[in-house]
């Protein structure tokens, strides 16, 4: 995607101050262009109850726009949080069920493969996706797995018991995988970005005509106003993407799992 289809990755690699500070710089000068033409021109056209009415219209829209976002997306960051774990269980379940496979060469060509598609989604999948990618050695990776398990043999009742339980477990590893990647391109993109950021400018440019004779007060009043709106603005776009930016959700459920994994692998060659 380009354009102003979605954000680009590279907003997200800033740091916190650059990042706001680009964005209070933007929005801003919409407000100080609002300001200059208030003073110029509006406020000698006597149309004050025209822009009373634009003003309270955009804040008032504007603020429950961005409250609701802001909690839609917190949610999102709980969400996946919790498909992350239910992932990385999964992961956890196959491979215990491996252990059960009577084969020990089909046996360790299962536990290869369920190693090597986490070692690629904690170290390949998730650098791709703090990059606003999705990586496509690790669907391989899964495809790979997918197949090593269907290769079971179900001619016993005992393999038939553990091919159905690494099967549901499969399926379960699936379906969690392709909800935690549909985070990544985040919801506001598109025309929605295009109106969350016309939203911004007619908030900082309406806000910003205020007719009274106390100029520094003025100024004040407006800039502490923007400075929140527009704060407000950048922790959506931040949560939007949960898998970049400061409040990314990162591959740590992952990890414990590989760490849980080595353990259990461990404890079973020393019982030996």
């Amino acid at each position: 995607q380009t354009g102003f289809q979605t954000m680009p990755a590279a907003f997200y690699n800033l740091h916190v101050l650059t990042a706001l500070l680009l964005i209070y710089l933007f929005f801003g000068g919409i407000g100080f262009l609002g300001y200059q033409l208030n003073r110029r021109y509006f406020r000698k056209s006597n149309n004050l109850t025209l822009i009373t009415t634009a003003q309270q219209t955009s804040l008032t829209f504007g603020t429950l726009f961005i409250a609701f976002w802001i909690a839609l997306n917190w949610q999102t960051l709980d969400n996946l949080n919790v498909d992350s774990k239910n992932e990385a269980q999964a992961i956890l379940s196959i491979s215990s069920s491996a252990n059960l496979i009577d084969s020990t060469a089909q046996q360790q060509t299962v536990k290869l493969a369920i190693n090597d598609y986490l070692d690629s989604v904690i170290h390949q999948e998730y650098h791709s996706l703090e990059q606003g990618e999705v990586n496509q050695a690790t669907d391989q990776k899964l495809t790979h797995l997918i197949q090593e398990v269907n290769l079971l043999p179900t001619k016993t009742l005992e393999q038939k018991i553990v091919y159905n339980k690494m099967l549901e477990s499969l399926n379960g590893l699936v379906a969690f995988r392709l909800k935690r990647l549909d985070y990544a391109a985040g919801q506001i993109n598109g025309v929605l970005l295009i109106f969350f950021v016309m939203l911004l400018m007619l908030i900082c440019f309406w806000s910003a005509c205020v007719n009274n004779n106390l100029k520094k007060l003025t100024i004040l009043v407006i800039i502490s106003q923007n400075l929140i709106i527009l704060s407000s603005a950048w922790l959506i776009l931040e949560i939007d993407r949960p898998f970049q930016g400061y409040f990314k959700v990162g591959n740590q459920a992952f990890v414990n799992i590989q760490k849980n994994i080595i353990v259990m692998e461990n404890l079973r060659k020393n019982a030996k």
